[in-house]
């Protein structure tokens, strides 16, 4: 009778572990896709990471272009006695200025 007893709790407790890999093993299939969808959903942020740098940095330089390009139409227009006789004019202003803050 007592060996029959021991194969009894020998099976209630092959029983257990069964259930219990069978629980892991669940659990394991749910981290593998979940996984799996963090995988994607970080492919997806990093390349709209990309995406967004590129766009920063083309509306930096787009920016600068434009600034550039700004000072370029302000001055391009003028011609070069034109703007010879400008920086004349700059130049003297800052004299007068520089005068004036030293004799004060």
């Amino acid at each position: 009778m007592s060996e029959l007893s021991k194969y009894e709790i020998f099976l209630q407790e092959l029983s257990s572990v069964e259930v219990q890999v069978s629980a892991y093993r669940e659990l394991c299939e749910e981290l593998k896709n979940r996984n799996k969808e963090l995988e994607k959903k970080l492919s997806t942020l990093q390349r709209e990471n990309e995406y967004l740098k590129l766009q920063i940095e083309n509306g930096e330089n787009s920016e600068e272009q434009r600034s550039a390009g700004n000072g370029e139409n302000v001055f391009g227009s003028l011609s070069a006695k034109e703007r010879e006789s400008l920086k004349l004019k700059i130049t003297d202003v800052i004299t007068k200025i520089n005068n004036h803050l030293t004799s004060s």
